[in-house]
């Protein structure tokens, strides 16, 4: 994968309020779905997937990390059990 093109860092108990007013998104009973970033975003992964990206990547995100993906990644979502995320542009 390019460098830096999706960060993980486990949220902090600031963070994880601060980020209650940020948008929700929610996945539902959807199982599987691609997305190309063409901005950059952060989230804060309330509960967890599998990004697959066109590196090649596969990239677990669970519940209490922050997850910034950069603008120019494409990737295919594998969900396993429904995902709840709270992300804002940057």
């Amino acid at each position: 994968m390019s460098e830096k093109m999706i960060e993980i860092h486990t949220v902090s108990a600031e963070e994880q309020a601060a980020c209650q007013s940020w948008e929700l998104w929610e996945s539902g009973e959807i199982s599987e779905f691609a997305y190309d970033y063409d901005q950059d975003v952060q989230f804060i992964v309330q509960q967890g997937a599998v990004i697959h990206t066109q590196f090649g990547d596969k990239v677990a995100i669970a519940p209490g990390n922050r997850v910034v993906i950069r603008a120019g990644v494409s990737g295919r979502w594998d969900i396993t059990a429904p995902v709840v995320n709270r992300y804002e542009y940057l």
